[in-house]
């Protein structure tokens, strides 16, 4: 057996900051915006983390192995399961499901997109 290590085969490569970058100060990038502008990122920035922060409940549902297997079925169908076997899921998670019944992101697990 080889002594090699997978990383000796593959190039690292190493990335590294502009210093342009770390000196400018950051108030001058906020003032450089209209306020108007800023709002409207405002908005964003909060329901992409409402919605960065749904899909990481939900992605921590499909990790968790006490509620069975999860690839075949909708995350909705393993919930199902999971409360019929007594196995307490978490009522937020079927509520998001529920909420977003309409969003693939929503209602199919992780590994939706890779075959059986």
């Amino acid at each position: 057996m080889s002594s090699d290590l997978i990383t000796d085969h593959f190039r690292q490569k190493r990335t590294t900051r502009s210093s342009a970058k770390r000196t400018e100060p950051q108030s001058t990038q906020q003032t450089a915006k209209p306020k108007s502008v800023q709002l409207g990122a405002d908005k964003q920035s909060s329901s992409k983390s409402e919605t960065e922060n749904d899909l990481d409940v939900l992605k921590q549902f499909d990790l968790n192995w006490e509620y069975g297997p999860c690839t075949g079925i909708t995350r909705l169908q393993r919930w199902n399961r999971a409360s019929k076997h007594d196995l307490n899921p978490p009522v937020a998670v079927k509520e998001l499901i529920l909420s977003h019944s309409d969003d693939s992101m929503y209602t199919h697990c992780l590994w939706n997109d890779y075959e059986l």
